[in-house]
Parts: structure tokens; sequence; C-alpha cells
């Protein structure tokens, strides 16, 4: 990408940064590996897990999930309960964390504690379709929210120019859902820092931008 097109994507993620200050639509959520995540800081895989151990450390990420643990008894981190990991989705490999309950999660922090701007990993169900619904927090306060649905699974990417310390990942029955029994998985978790000249993350920026002038065009009309 040329220099003045990398130039006007960084200051739409900083306007768009900027404008949601205040209307908590700061997270920008993309699709697609290498969106939100340019640079590595933190990676996981799960590949040593086979237990599906809560409280897993790797690389300096804390994964912990509620619900049911190991997938409501399928051993090996839920694999034993799929002829492939590709039945989850395209982009799950080997071994991956899953759980199931009544609002079920699986949360993901850095092991220090420290915030971080971007993250993007696999987004698996054990529903047949993806139905997930994601939630970051920053010091214990909901900083943002959103859904995302695909046929098989996706890799899910959200980004924060002001950070945030925590994300929650559900996986639903149906669509645009909050609550309810949720059956989430995931895999190959990238944390580190957005790339500014990626086209997707730019196109999110923007669409984010549009989104906070209108509500606030409707909230003073």
């Amino acid at each position: 990408m040329h220099f003045k097109n990398r130039l006007l994507c960084a200051t739409a993620l900083a306007l768009a940064a900027l404008a949601a200050q205040g209307a908590g639509a700061a997270v920008l959520q993309t699709l697609g590996a290498g969106t939100a995540v340019g640079v590595t800081t933190n990676a996981a895989h799960f590949d040593l897990n086979t237990t599906l151990a809560n409280d897993w450390v790797e690389d300096g990420l804390l994964f912990h999930f509620s619900g049911y643990g190991a997938n409501n008894g399928c051993g090996y981190a839920g694999v034993d309960c799929y002829d492939a990991v590709s039945d989850l989705s395209p982009a799950f490999s080997g071994n991956y964390m899953a759980t199931s309950g009544m609002n079920a999660y699986i949360s993901v922090r850095r092991a220090d504690g420290a915030s971080f701007v971007g993250i993007e990993f696999a987004a698996g169900s054990g529903y047949q379709a993806l139905n997930g619904y994601w939630a970051t927090y920053g010091g214990g306060l909901l900083t943002g929210s959103g859904n995302v649905s695909a046929p098989r699974g996706a890799v899910l990417g959200l980004a924060d120019a002001a950070g945030f310390d925590e994300v929650r990942y559900f996986a639903f029955s149906t669509p645009n859902r909050q609550a309810g029994y949720s059956a989430p998985a995931l895999d190959e978790v990238r944390v580190g820092l957005p790339e500014p000249a990626s086209p997707a993350l730019c196109a999110a920026a923007l669409a984010g931008m549009a989104a906070v002038f209108r509500r606030r065009k409707r909230k003073y009309a």
C-alpha cells in the first residue's frame, strides 16, 4: 500500500478511536487472518493442553473457560467429538480450547494483566454454524461487544486503539444472541499490534466512524 493510503488509513483508525470514545463503539471487528494483528507479540495453539486444563497459560496469554469444560466430556479438548477439527472451522489445527453450558464463554487475557490493542483467533462452535458473540473489557468494565456469523467458522479479529484487557467469546445456536446455551471453541490465538495498512481494518475504521457520526446526528437532531 502506498504511503498516502497508509497515512489515510492510520488517520481513519485514530479518528475512529477518538470519535467512539464515550459512544461505546471503539472496538473494530474484522474477519480474516491478519486483519486485526500485524505484528504478533503472543500466540497460543493449545497443542500441549491435551486435558483442557482451565486457567491455561501459553506464551504469556491466560485462558479461562466457564461452563462444563472438556467440551462436555469429549476429551482431548473436544477433538474426539469430530471427524476432523476442520468441522469446527477451517482455521482450526490439532488441539484447541472448548467448553459448553449456559452462557459459557472462553476468556483471553494477558497473563501479566496488561492491556492489548489487537487480537485474532479461529472462532468455532459446537453447533453446525458459527453464531458467535464477543465482549471486551477494560478494568472490569465492558468496552465493546458484537455478533459474528459464518457457515462453519471464521478468523475473528478485534482491535481497539484504547486497548482492552480481556476478551470473552461465546457461541450460540442462532444469530445475534447475547445469552443462552453456549458452546464456544477457539484456536490459533494471536495478540499483537494492528496493521494500519490492512484494507479490511481501514474499512472497519471508516464504517465505525460513520456509525458513530450517524448515532450522534440522530441524538442531536
